[in-house]
C-alpha cells in the first residue's frame, strides 16, 4: 500500500513537471514570436542612407535622429548622406551584397538609379500599404511610388522646376513675367541689349540641363500627348518623332545660340551659377524649389527674387508647369526591423509630428498636407495653382529607365560645345532608351 502511494505521488509529480515544462515552452515560443514582430523595448540601431550634401543643422543627418530618439527611446537612427553619384554607387553595391541600410531614399517611378519601380521589381523593397499616413499623401502621389499594386515608398510632397529672376532688374527695365515662348525670348533680348546677362546655368554639372529642358517639354510634348512616355515603352512613340524632342532641344538650344545663357556655361558648376545669380550678375537661372534656400541667400547685391514657370508654350496655348512628386524613404526588404521602420515612417509623415514639421521647415520640398500647407512660400504659389488645375507635368526622367537623361545631357553638352546636331541627340536618346528598356524587362 505504501509502495502504491509512492508510485502515485511520483506519477503526479511527473505530470505536474511535464505541465510546467509545457507551459514554460509555450511562454518561450510566444516570446520568440513576439520578438520577431518588434524590438520589445530592446535597444536597437536602424540605419538610413540618403543622397545629398549634409549642411549645417542638416535635417536627415542631425535633426531627424534626435527626434526619433525622443519619440522612440530604444531606437538609435544612424543616417549617412552621400552626394548623388556616390549615393547611387554605394546603394547599388550594398543591395548587391545583401547589406543595404534598413531605410534609404528612392525616386518616384523610373527616375534615377534608385527608382522605386526598378528596386521593387528586383525585390529589394518592403511594401508599405498598411501605413496610415499614406492616406494623407493622395492617390496620384501613391501611384508615383507604386509597383504591381503595392506602395513601396513614402512620397515627400512636391518639388518644382522653374525660373528664378531678379525682380529689381526686371522692374528697372519695365519687364513683366513672360507668358509664352515668344515673350520670353523678347525678355531675354531686352536684357541682353541692356548689357545684362539674361540667364546663368552651371552646365559643368550637366544634370542642371534638365531644369530648362523639362520645363519646355512640359509645354511642347505632354499637352499634346499625355501618354507619350508610356507609348515609348511600346514603340508607338519615339524620341526621334518630329515635333517632339527635336523641338524641345531646338528651343533650348536657341538660348545658347543667342547668348541668352552664359556662353561659358560648360565651365561653370551648379553652385557657382547660383552664386552668380545671387550676386546680381545674371537676371535669371533655371533651378528647383529644393534649392530655394541657396537662391535666397544673401549675395553681393541685395534684390528681391521672383519665380515663374518657364513659358515653353506657344502663343495662344495654355501654360504648364514642371512639378514632381519628391523622392522619399523606402524600407529594405531584408531589414531585421521592418516593423520598427514602418513605425518611424508612419510617425514621421503623419502631418503633425516634430519630424514632419522639421522636414517641412528644411525648405527642400513643398508640403501638400498637414503642417506648413498654409505657409507655403509665395514664390511657389503660381506653380501650385497650375498643379491643382491639372496643368503640371512630372519631371520627364521619372518615366524613363535610369541613364536616358544622362545620354541626353552628354549629347546636349556636345551640342553646346561642339555643335552636335539635334537629330543626333534624339537618336542617341532613343537608342539608349531601347537598350535600357529591353534590359529592364
Amino acid at each position: 500500500m505504501k509502495m502504491k502511494k509512492i508510485v502515485m505521488t511520483s506519477i503526479i509529480l511527473i505530470i505536474i513537471i511535464t505541465m510546467l515544462a509545457g507551459c514554460n515552452s509555450s511562454k518561450s515560443n510566444n516570446a520568440s514570436k513576439e520578438s520577431s514582430k518588434a524590438s520589445d523595448g530592446q535597444n536597437i540601431t536602424i540605419t538610413m542612407m540618403y543622397s545629398g550634401v549634409a549642411a549645417e543643422n542638416d535635417f536627415e543627418t542631425q535633426i531627424l535622429p534626435k527626434l526619433v530618439k525622443e519619440k522612440f527611446p530604444n531606437i538609435t537612427l544612424e543616417v549617412t548622406k552621400l552626394p548623388d553619384d556616390q549615393y547611387y554607387t554605394a546603394l547599388k553595391t550594398k543591395l548587391a551584397s545583401g547589406n543595404a541600410p534598413d531605410m534609404f531614399l528612392v525616386q518616384p517611378m523610373y527616375a534615377g538609379m534608385n527608382s522605386v519601380i526598378s528596386l521593387a521589381k528586383a525585390g529589394y523593397l518592403a511594401p508599405l500599404n498598411d501605413l496610415k499616413s499614406l492616406k494623407l499623401v493622395g492617390e496620384s502621389a501613391q501611384k508615383a511610388v507604386s509597383y504591381n499594386g503595392n506602395v513601396y515608398a513614402m512620397p515627400t510632397g512636391i518639388a518644382i522646376l522653374g525660373t528664378y529672376y531678379n525682380k529689381s532688374i526686371f522692374d528697372s527695365l519695365g519687364l513683366k513675367v513672360p507668358t509664352n515662348w515668344d515673350e520670353f525670348l523678347k525678355t531675354c533680348e531686352t536684357l541682353k541689349n541692356a548689357g545684362i546677362q539674361p540667364i546663368v546655368m552651371g552646365d559643368k554639372d550637366m544634370y542642371v540641363m534638365q531644369f530648362g529642358l523639362y520645363q519646355i517639354a512640359a509645354n511642347q510634348i505632354y499637352p499634346k500627348n499625355m501618354d507619350f512616355d508610356n507609348q515609348l515603352r511600346t514603340g508607338k512613340t519615339k524620341f526621334t518623332d518630329k515635333g517632339t524632342w527635336d523641338k524641345v532641344l531646338s528651343m533650348y538650344s536657341e538660348l545658347y545660340e543667342k547668348g541668352y545663357i552664359e556662353k561659358n556655361s560648360l565651365g561653370i558648376g551648379a553652385t557657382q551659377a547660383i552664386q552668380e545669380f545671387i550676386d546680381g550678375k545674371a537676371a535669371m537661372i533655371f533651378e528647383g524649389s529644393f534649392n530655394e534656400p541657396a537662391i535666397m541667400a544673401k549675395g553681393a547685391k541685395d534684390f528681391e527674387r521672383g519665380y515663374f514657370p518657364l513659358p515653353g508654350n506657344d502663343k495662344g496655348s495654355e501654360l504648364y508647369a514642371s512639378v514632381s512628386i519628391s523622392a522619399g524613404p523606402a524600407i529594405y526588404a531584408k531589414s531585421k526591423y521592418i516593423n520598427e521602420c514602418k513605425q518611424i515612417i508612419d510617425w514621421w509623415y503623419n502631418g503633425e509630428s516634430s519630424a514632419y514639421k522639421g522636414m517641412v521647415e528644411s525648405g527642400r520640398f513643398i508640403p501638400t498636407y498637414g503642417y506648413g500647407v498654409d505657409k507655403v512660400n509665395e514664390l511657389f504659389k503660381p506653380f501650385i495653382e497650375l498643379y491643382n488645375k491639372g496643368k503640371a507635368i512630372y519631371w520627364c526622367n521619372q518615366a524613363w529607365p535610369a541613364g536616358v537623361e544622362n545620354k541626353m545631357e552628354e549629347l546636349f553638352g556636345e551640342h553646346i560645345g561642339l555643335g552636335t546636331p539635334i537629330d543626333d541627340i534624339t537618336k542617341g536618346m532613343q537608342l539608349k532608351f531601347e537598350e535600357l528598356n529591353t534590359s529592364s524587362n
